[in-house]
């Protein structure tokens, strides 16, 4: 069945019920105004920009009610979704829409200049202008057939970083996306009463999910616009949302930073922390302002939720020890831990093993991508998720760490092999490769070893290699600790880095975010002067 039609749904049974809060400006959108743009956007596209049945549309835009609308509009036309990060480079932009061969991208006018280069590129082929979007629907029939959709039908496509740096192309599904959503407001307990306060955009699986659940539910999703601590204090103040369903650890740091969290009020509050694994005096802060809180486990490859998520309907959460995000519901999915060297089933408590996951949330692989859909899912349907976890004798999971390069910064996947190519790139560099390093904010980041080809001082270095990433990477990719060191570890063909001989020589070392980007010498020389 065709997501569309729970916004059809939404708008017969609360058709003056708030949709959408436009958090930057505090417009307020009913169910009837959201549907009606909606089946007018579907209705321009299909009519004036020829947007066809499984066409991918792409969208470069703010998140707000009208980010919404054109995503159902896509939906209620039979096409496919695709959102791109505003927050990337225009060269990842490209490559994702080379990929997805989106022929229609369409942008707010702030992404236009960006969105244009795109189209010149060769990248697209037609540019359409949101403003321009929203004239034409103003005459466009405000109802719209909702396209037949079956459950194996494509409803979005979200790129999110690989272990290459190379963006993956999740595929969201209309059952596997529906059965999330469905799950994920029955296992909450949400009502058409609730609001939730959403911080993560739709080029996001979260975002998504938050376009997509709340709707199913015929309750209110603010857009706040982007995560920045004070607005987001301001709107919990004055907006009163019942649910925070998603917040990451790092968020959380920001707001106990910020000078509004001392008064905020959170009483009452419902919360999934997830995105990394959480740290249990991060919880408690959370549970001390009197929230209500669950630990979530899951990935973009789920939906993204949820794995595993104690059920706040039923109060599960009170059961759970902080820092484990329960056990996996059978609503969603089924879990295993695999041993990754050996490859068997992990089944002695407390053993390590990767989290493996199958079920109706799981994605049916990489658009376009048979190689990385076979590595990730085996023959038997399990999603590998490369992700370690250990299970205690209660049953309870507990989420370790990454297997490969990938690491958790800020809720955010982030290659390291993108980060030590681009190292390497530099004409003064001979040799680097990165490990993730304990950040006392971001919870991890990349710590960047390197053999300078011709001698420099550490924090000559530094500033050289902290400029070179500025300008070939996102800023928040880059370093923020350097290690001058006479050879990168590696195996013995030197075709690997070695992780465990990496690790050790930070082993204990917290860089802190007031230090910006800094050096191990000067991490020592701080803690010999103390």
């Amino acid at each position: 069945m065709n997501l569309a039609w729970w916004l059809e749904r939404s708008a017969w049974e609360h058709p003056g019920n708030a949709a959408a809060i436009d958090g930057l400006d505090g417009r307020v959108v009913t169910y009837a105004e959201l549907n009606t743009l909606a089946a007018r956007l579907g209705n321009v596209l299909r009519e004036h920009f020829g947007v066809v049945e499984d066409e991918i549309v792409a969208t470069l835009m703010t998140d707000d009610h009208r980010h919404q609308a054109l995503y159902y509009g896509v939906l209620g036309a039979g096409a496919i979704f695709t959102g791109l990060n505003r927050a990337l480079l225009p060269a990842k932009h490209e490559a994702d829409l080379r990929k997805s061969r989106s022929r229609t991208l369409v942008a707010t006018p702030d992404q236009m200049e960006v969105a244009e280069r795109l189209r010149d590129s060769g990248a697209v082929a037609n540019v359409v202008d949101y403003g321009e979007l929203a004239r034409l629907a103003q005459s466009a029939p405000g109802s719209l057939r909702v396209a037949p959709r079956a459950h194996r039908d494509l409803a979005a496509i979200n790129f999110t970083a690989g272990t290459t740096g190379v963006s993956k192309g999740v595929m969201f599904t209309h059952g596997t996306l529906g059965a999330s959503a469905v799950g994920a407001v029955m296992s909450g307990g949400i009502s058409s009463r609730d609001r939730d306060l959403a911080l993560i955009g739709m080029f996001h699986s979260g975002g998504i999910s938050d376009a997509t659940k709340w709707v199913v539910a015929g309750a209110t999703v603010i857009w706040s616009g982007g995560w920045q601590a004070d607005r987001v204090a301001t709107m919990i103040r004055e907006l009163r949302p019942s649910w925070i369903y998603f917040i990451v650890p790092t968020m959380v740091r920001d707001l106990m930073k910020n000078p509004a969290w001392p008064q905020l009020d959170l009483t009452g509050i419902r919360v999934h922390i997830a995105g990394e694994p959480v740290p249990p005096d991060i919880q408690k802060a959370l549970a001390d302002k009197g929230m209500r809180i669950a630990s979530l486990y899951g990935l973009t490859e789920t939906m993204p939720v949820q794995v595993m998520a104690p059920s706040l309907y039923y109060g599960e959460e009170a059961g759970v020890p902080m820092g484990s995000p329960g056990k996996p519901s059978k609503d969603f999915c089924e879990v295993r831990l695999i041993d990754p060297f050996t490859k068997q089933e992990v089944t002695d408590p407390n053993a390590e093993g990767e989290v493996c996951v199958r079920g109706d949330v799981v994605t049916p692989g990489y658009f376009e991508d048979p190689e990385r859909t076979a590595a990730a899912i085996d023959s038997e349907g399990w999603l590998h998720t490369q992700d370690l976890a250990h299970r205690d004798e209660a049953g309870f999971y507990w989420i370790q760490g990454r297997i490969d390069d990938i690491i958790n910064t800020g809720a955010e996947k982030l290659s390291l092999l993108e980060v030590d190519s681009v190292l390497v790139d530099h004409p003064r560099v001979a040799d680097a490769a990165s490990v993730g390093v304990a950040h006392d904010r971001f919870g991890e980041v990349p710590c960047a070893f390197v053999v300078p080809s011709e001698p420099m001082s550490e924090l000559e270095m530094r500033d050289m290699l902290d400029a070179w990433c500025l300008e070939h990477l996102e800023r928040w990719k880059r370093p923020r600790l350097y290690v001058m060191v006479t050879e990168v570890p590696r195996t013995a063909a030197k075709r690997t880095k070695q992780h465990s001989r990496m690790r050790d020589q930070i082993k204990g070392v917290v860089v802190q975010d007031k230090d910006g980007v800094t050096t191990l010498g000067a991490i020592q020389m701080a803690i010999g002067r103390t």
